[in-house]
């Protein structure tokens, strides 16, 4: 069980802790596994067939609906409309450009309408799915902060870590560019400033399930990009 003694004996030798620093630390090796993965460089470096791109984008597309499911429960517990507005236009861009993207992909390769109908997911999808609806219905604004905090920033991690090579489909560039930009960088950035300002607020109790809410989201990121990886 991770404790806010944990955290605050971490804080007490560095000029100035981030809680997000130190959840991150805590969740090694599953982070650096993620933000590392091979499917990455695969992917941006164009080593990844069209069949397996499309089947790992209609695994991620999965998180689609249980994702915009939790981001409308942490606008309604958010503390005021300064989170909303912020959390909504997040939402915005999930339900149009980001899902503009995962239509495109499964037309360019020619995804069956059966699949993306009913897709077969894999068992470790369906858990990553049950948790982050179950972080929504569950969780309070810190604990919905928290997951929202390693699915985006894992994405932004690996999105900057990549070298693009040349020639690499649109769509794939399109994929990477959806999480290397100003625009989500800066919202990132937010979800981090939120997420160590609301923590400052809990009781050990919620500060606890915060920090198991992190490291559970980062192990179910690191299990589902391992078992989407083309054998």
């Amino acid at each position: 069980m991770t404790t806010r003694a944990d955290w605050n004996a971490w804080a007490a030798g560095r000029e100035m802790p981030r809680l997000t620093d130190w959840l991150r630390e805590i969740s090694e090796p599953d982070w650096s596994a993620t933000v590392n993965h091979p499917l990455f460089d695969a992917l941006a470096e164009g080593r990844l067939a069209g069949a397996d791109f499309a089947a790992y984008m209609l695994q991620d597309y999965g998180f689609v609906d249980p994702f915009t499911a939790l981001i409308g429960h942490a606008i309604g517990r958010a503390p005021g409309m300064a989170d909303r507005v912020v959390l909504g236009q997040f939402m915005g861009m999930l339900t149009s450009d980001e899902n503009r993207t995962f239509q495109r992909t499964f037309e360019a390769f020619e995804v069956p309408a059966a699949q993306r109908e009913a897709p077969d997911y894999l068992p470790e999808t369906r858990a990553f799915q049950t948790l982050l609806r179950e972080i929504g219905r569950t969780g309070d604004y810190a604990e919905l902060l928290a997951a929202l905090v390693v699915t985006e920033w894992v994405y932004l991690e690996w999105a900057l870590r990549v070298t693009r090579a040349e020639g690499l489909h649109p769509l794939v560039g399109e994929w990477i560019d959806l999480h290397d930009n100003p625009a989500f960088q800066d919202f990132v950035a937010w979800l981090r400033r939120r997420l160590d300002e609301e923590a400052e607020g809990l009781d050990d109790a919620a500060f606890t399930r915060l920090a198991e809410r992190f490291r559970e989201t980062v192990a179910r990121e690191r299990a589902f990009h391992d078992a989407v990886m083309p054998r």
